[in-house]
């Protein structure tokens, strides 16, 4: 089968991979010049199948408009029904297993990722760790490996904890990780280049034209016939489903993140973290990546996507110097800010589009990365007709009918 994958961050190189290794022709359209340039760029990189299934709840600045009040209320009204077992269910179990595939794609291809594993969740206060009592209960109920740790406990993992900053206790998970997005994708696009996988950058995807089969329209070129099409557009995917009869509820949320140098010092080699460490009470994560320190979070609804705003860099800067005080490099640093597409019940869509010939896997949110894989495998089994073993259909852009 012949496959147009539009988009080339996580979600689409990962497919590409997976659809070539299976034996498919994929061409993939990306419409800036490399892959991983938007929101795969510099995330904080988290692969955190645990961390998903505790489904923190983490804050959002609002930077919009009067216009996006509804919006805001359906948010509020999904978040504080939660997610359903089923759904809680299948996202965790398409996160395993992407993040399994993702380890055999690693070993068998010895792709040489910075990568750290581990997560230690922090509260500062004992107020914020009890409200956290129904994230503990969810990892339980998911059977995630998880350790409570009193503050002693946290700083066995992380001794450069700074002991000035105030700590009531934390959550270790061992098996989630964080490793760097933009660097897997570059190097999983060289190895889907060696199976055949055609790439065509500078390629903006105008329209999609549903049937057996589909068709794309480009801003320049032609495009060639293809039996199939896999939404990975991020932010353009509003764009080129709405013509389809999608009008989903869509809205723009900002992400931050600052990767620093690390200062390496013989006599204190714990300055910065080992691993991942995130700071609950501030939505902001710290992780290891070779000699550099990403931070990230501040989530933005709305605003303007160009400059990193100062009031979200602040918070990332404030949880680096509480944390680890002296720890970054004022040279060197990298402030990055990121446009994504969010549903209100913050799901992804995956799976069938209603629209024939054309597949979703788009709205992933905090969790791209540790779904990618999973949403690749699982679209590839869907188009060769082979059952997936895993039901997704909570994800399909049916639940906003």
């Amino acid at each position: 089968m012949r496959v147009a994958v539009i988009g080339a961050g996580l979600a689409g190189v990962s497919c590409a991979y997976e659809l070539a290794l299976q034996g498919h022709e994929v061409h993939v359209f990306e419409r800036d010049t490399s892959v991983a340039t938007g929101a795969s760029f510099a995330p904080p990189g988290l692969i955190a199948p645990g961390l998903m299934a505790g489904r923190p709840a983490w804050p959002m600045a609002w930077r919009g408009a009067p216009r996006q009040l509804g919006w805001r209320w359906a948010h509020w009204r999904a978040r504080r029904a939660g997610a359903s077992q089923p759904v809680a269910a299948g996202l965790h179990a398409l996160a395993l297993r992407g993040q399994a595939l993702m380890g055999v794609w690693r070993r068998e291809l010895q792709l040489e990722i910075e990568r750290e594993a581990g997560i230690l969740l922090l509260w500062r206060h004992a107020k914020d760790q009890k409200a956290a009592t129904p994230l503990l209960a969810r990892l339980q109920e998911r059977q995630v490996p998880h350790r409570a740790l009193e503050p002693a406990g946290c700083r066995e993992i992380e001794p450069g904890l700074n002991p000035d900053t105030p700590l009531a206790g934390g959550i270790h998970l061992p098996q989630d990780e964080a490793a760097n997005a933009r660097q897997f994708s570059q190097a999983l696009k060289q190895e889907a280049q060696r199976l055949g996988v055609q790439w065509h950058f500078n390629a903006d995807v105008l329209r999609i034209e549903p049937g057996p089969p589909p068709s794309l329209q480009l801003a320049t070129g032609q495009p060639p016939r293809v039996d199939a099409v896999i939404v990975c557009a991020g932010k353009g995917a509003a764009n080129l489903l709405t013509p389809l009869g999608l009008r989903l509820p869509w809205a723009t949320v900002h992400a931050h993140s600052l990767t620093a140098p690390l200062r390496l010092l013989e006599a204190h080699p714990d300055l910065g973290p080992r691993a991942t460490v995130v700071d609950m009470s501030l939505s902001v994560s710290l992780t290891r990546l070779g000699q550099r320190v990403r931070v990230g979070g501040a989530h933005e609804l709305g605003g303007a996507g160009q400059q990193p705003d100062g009031k979200s860099m602040s918070a990332l800067h404030q949880a680096a110097h509480d944390w680890f005080p002296g720890a970054l490099l004022a040279n060197g640093q990298q402030r990055w800010k990121a446009s994504r597409p969010m549903l209100p019940d913050e799901l992804p869509l995956i799976g069938d589009s209603g629209a024939p010939g054309v597949w979703l896997n788009v709205g992933h949110g905090d969790w791209g990365w540790a779904l990618a894989a999973g949403a690749a495998q699982f679209l590839a089994a869907r188009l060769a007709q082979r059952d997936p073993e895993i039901d997704v259909s909570m994800l399909s852009p049916s639940r906003f009918k």
